[in-house]
């Protein structure tokens, strides 16, 4: 004999034998979890987004990094706001600009033989 599936309602709380799946919670270090719903409930949630989607739509997007420098005084009151750098990549394989900002690696791994 096989015991039910029975599981909790995520939006009205009850528990039913019929749940249905409504979402996958992914976790970056761990495992995950999924949400149900009843019959009743369910028609009042968003269909699910598959993960490689989301991936792909976030690979399209143009990374950027912003960097601010500030000076502190011995108080740690800020004293020059400084400036500000944009860096904007084309795609994840791109590599950040040379710039005054952000000058080239000297140390001798990184520095072309001569």
């Amino acid at each position: 004999m096989t015991r039910p599936i029975v599981r909790m309602c995520a939006r009205c709380q009850r528990t039913t034998d019929e749940p249905l799946l409504v979402h996958e919670v992914h976790a970056a270090t761990g495992p995950g979890f999924n949400v149900y719903a009843c019959p009743a409930c369910a028609p009042h949630y968003p269909p699910m987004t598959d993960p490689l989607d989301i991936r792909d739509s976030a690979a399209r997007r143009r990374s950027r990094l912003t960097l601010r420098v500030y000076k502190v005084d011995t108080d740690g009151a800020v004293t020059d706001a400084g400036r500000k750098v944009e860096v904007h990549a084309g795609g994840p394989n791109e590599p950040i600009p040379h710039s005054t900002a952000y000058p080239r690696c000297a140390c001798t791994r990184c520095r072309p033989s001569p």
